[in-house]
């Protein structure tokens, strides 16, 4: 998939939508034309503890973490392999909100284009090392045409996002 540049703002809306609506929170009716559940392959939890239900996700992008978290299933098969990893652990998809360090910029989580796998193992900013994410899970992710912000030197090893993030030159 060639996903918008995350830099390029009128790109992002022009794929995505515009999911502003009034008083700072999100619009209603985009929410309701784009944003769909999916329920994860395996059981999930919210890093501080609530079971997750469904994930939120921009319909554009939602097969493509669904065919993610399905190829984490099958790469560690057992629930408690998986829990090993903390890869049942997440911060969360969909989330309206600015990006972090910005007064004005939204996060790509406000476009339900975004996940994070266990926050508090794999902090932001930090270059990923072992013990953070396993690099064949985060694969999983980039074998799906996701993003990891890990990658490469990156400082957000927990994110996965359906926005590119290359330097365009």
């Amino acid at each position: 998939m060639n996903w918008p540049h995350e830099n390029n703002m009128p790109e992002i809306i022009e794929f995505y939508g515009d999911p502003r609506g009034g008083h700072g929170g999100a619009s209603a009716a985009w929410m309701a034309e784009n944003v769909m559940p999916l329920t994860p392959p395996y059981e999930m939890k919210f890093s501080w503890g609530p079971r997750v239900e469904h994930l939120l996700f921009h319909r554009k992008c939602r097969d493509a973490f669904g065919e993610a978290l399905l190829a984490i299933k099958k790469l560690y098969g057992a629930q408690s392999d998986i829990e090993a990893h903390r890869l049942h652990l997440t911060g969360g998809s969909f989330m309206f909100r600015l990006m972090r360090g910005s007064s004005t910029r939204l996060s790509i989580h406000s476009w339900a284009a975004a996940i994070d796998i266990d926050p508090q193992h794999n902090p932001f900013p930090a270059k990923w090392r072992p013990g953070f994410i396993p690099a064949e899970a985060a694969a999983c992710f980039e074998k799906c045409g996701l993003v990891w912000r890990g990658a490469n030197g990156d400082d957000d090893p927990m994110h996965f996002q359906a926005v590119d993030h290359s330097w365009r030159g």
